[in-house]
């Protein structure tokens, strides 16, 4: 059997891939995006939380989180109450990346989930948005002040 290099799609393709009928197809893309860390992608991948294929909300959350853009944060609040627990997991996941101190109360209320990895991918954001970005400030700080002597 011959295998098949697979093509190497630019953003724009890969963003109009999002428009397609096919569940397929527009999982592809976005893993695609995640990979290319596409962060033009980051709107249209916010719509697609909000879209009835459970696969396709918790793939979105999970690129979300590996795109690291901040804008997201909010969707990803409301992805932490979704009935499937795939998405739930995702966001759970890609709030802890983000670190966003705005979610906070959400991590903590997600921090009891019934699913495990949930509620423990929601406890380590809790313990990285309230510990250790003050210390993240001090360490930049200090590294200021060395340059500064």
């Amino acid at each position: 059997m011959v295998k098949r290099k697979k093509e190497q799609k630019d953003v724009p393709t890969l963003i109009k891939d999002l428009e397609s009928v096919s569940v397929f197809t527009k999982k592809t893309a976005v893993i695609d995006l995640a990979q290319k860390g596409a962060k033009e992608s980051v709107p249209d991948l916010l719509k697609l939380l909000k879209d009835r294929e459970a696969t396709l909300r918790g793939v979105s959350a999970w690129a979300l989180g590996e795109i690291g853009d901040r804008r997201a944060s909010k969707a990803l609040v409301l992805c932490l109450k979704d009935m499937d627990v795939e998405v739930r997991r995702a966001a759970s996941q890609s709030l802890y990346k983000l670190a966003d101190p705005s979610t906070l109360a959400a991590l903590k209320d997600a921090s009891v989930d019934s699913d495990k990895w949930v509620a423990e991918w929601a406890q380590k954001g809790v313990i990285l948005v309230s510990q250790e970005l003050p210390v993240r400030k001090i360490k930049k700080s200090k590294e200021l002040l060395k340059l500064e002597s």
